[in-house]
């Protein structure tokens, strides 16, 4: 096919690992489809991305029909954003115009396809605004699970129930949290402390509750939503997720799919820890050679999820005391100071994927996001969740009640309760009915990833149903 005539996809995504992690994925499998891509980072990020690969933040460029465009954020690499909001407010702000004016100016660039479709983060909603106010569709790739994606769509609905803002500052004590929430679709048993985190607001003016609310709407009015995940795993929330947006399409686990799928020229991102901004420790692979089928437990927070220093002492003596050899991921923000175990290793980061299927490991102790659960789907890896924001609470509560593969960690628990979870996920007769219903998920996944399955017949059809019909 000439260039001319290929789909020409754009994707936005949010600046953030977990985001453009899987959102680099998606890139390279549509290019190996045939789909000419251009992926587009903000300022900001692209600077912290320069500064943590050098030169090879950019390799993915050189390839044939594969571009890397930034846009302007207005932010300073010197004095970035404090909070999350203040980080959407900016890109809000400063982004729309030089998206649009980008989308304007690749229409006629020579030896470019015309942009045939805008695949937007849905944590981004300015670019879906800009693609709409071009005259170019938009599809939105939602980058954490379905649960996750049910929940905020509820976040109109407590507003309308009276359920949100929260009455008083005591919620966390005073059992507003177990509310139950039988309304919502797909999900039975629901509780108030089941939905995503930024809901917990005693504020009616929350600005994050009301975008979240705008995010939702701008993904309701898509051509498309793509979620990486797989129909097997989420099919009662996929189920009820449609009759609430636009065709969804489950392409997940993009890490399996891309695992079998042959590069078309160039140096692609293709692991999750390729969009990381932090350098990977490459020690602890030795060190988990040494070690026993399934006897180490793997603990990591993900890469913003955080705790305080009283916290992470609690979990360093916890781990000390669990009888089993661990591998800690204590990124350099979250360091304290903390005694390391006779078998214990902490590294500030590492290649989650090779180490979540390792042999070696045989826990997984996570703050459940969305990109963590999916990779420990792919070994079969049983969790112990710790969630900390977000819909991490979401992902927790269907480990434990929808896909059986873990329990739950409180995270005021202490240094005994800590020890004590884990040794019952190690070898306890919870930690033997969670790993092998992983082990039931994990086939799952490899089946809806080889040809013919449910995730590799569905990114056809977004490849031939969206992207190629609006040639």
């Amino acid at each position: 096919m000439g260039s001319t005539q290929k789909p020409h996809v754009v994707l936005v995504p949010f600046p953030a690992h977990g985001h453009v992690a899987p959102q680099m994925q998606l890139a390279r499998l549509l290019h190996s489809r045939g789909v000419h891509v251009t992926l587009v980072h903000t300022e900001l990020h692209h600077r912290r991305l320069a500064r943590a690969k050098g030169s090879s933040a950019g390799a993915a460029a050189a390839a044939p029909g594969f571009g890397v465009e930034v846009i302007p954020d207005g932010l300073s690499l010197e004095d970035p954003p404090r909070t999350l909001q203040a980080h959407h407010e900016a890109m809000e702000s400063n982004c729309l115009e030089p998206f649009e004016s980008l989308l304007r100016a690749l229409r006629d660039r020579p030896g470019v396809p015309p942009v045939s479709c805008v695949v937007a983060d849905t944590a981004m909603p300015f670019a879906a605004v800009a693609a709409r106010e071009v005259g170019v569709p938009d599809v939105q790739f939602f980058t954490a699970s379905a649960c996750g994606l049910m929940g905020y769509l509820q976040f109109e609905e407590l507003i309308k129930k009276g359920l949100v803002p929260l009455k008083g500052n005591d919620y966390k004590t005073d059992g507003s949290l177990d509310t139950p929430l039988d309304w919502v679709p797909g999900m039975k048993g629901m509780r108030l402390r089941d939905m995503p985190t930024f809901c917990r607001t005693t504020d009616a003016d929350d600005w994050l509750v009301h975008f979240l609310v705008h995010q939702m709407r701008t993904a309701a009015s898509a051509k498309a939503v793509v979620l990486n995940t797989f129909y097997e795993i989420e099919k009662d929330v996929l189920d009820a997720l449609t009759d609430l947006l636009p065709p969804i399409y489950t392409v997940g686990p993009l890490a399996s799919i891309l695992a079998s799928t042959p590069t078309s020229g160039g140096n692609f991102p293709v692991s999750t820890s390729d969009a990381s901004l932090l350098q990977e420790d490459k020690d602890c692979m030795v060190w988990l050679d040494g070690k026993g089928e399934r006897s180490v437990v793997y603990v990591s927070f993900g890469s913003h999820a955080s705790m305080g220093g009283v916290q992470v002492r609690e979990f360093a003596s916890g781990l000390a005391r669990c009888g089993s050899p661990y591998l800690w991921v204590l990124r350099p923000d979250m360091a304290a100071d903390v005694e390391v175990g006779e078998d214990g290793l902490i590294v500030p980061w590492c290649a989650q994927e090779a180490v979540l299927s390792h042999p070696a490991v045989g826990l997984f102790v996570t703050h459940c996001g969305w990109n963590s659960i999916i990779e420990c789907v792919i070994p079969g890896v049983p969790v112990l969740g710790c969630p900390v924001i977000a819909e991490q609470t979401t992902n927790c509560r269907q480990v434990r009640v929808s896909w059986g593969i873990g329990a739950e960690l409180p995270q005021e628990a202490g240094s005994g309760e800590i020890a004590a979870l884990v040794k019952e996920m190690m070898a306890g007769k919870k930690g033997k009915e969670a790993r092998e219903k992983a082990l039931e998920w994990k086939r799952l996944a490899e089946s809806a990833t080889k040809q013919g399955g449910s995730s590799y017949e569905s990114i056809d059809r977004l490849v031939d149903d969206v992207l190629f019909k609006v040639l």
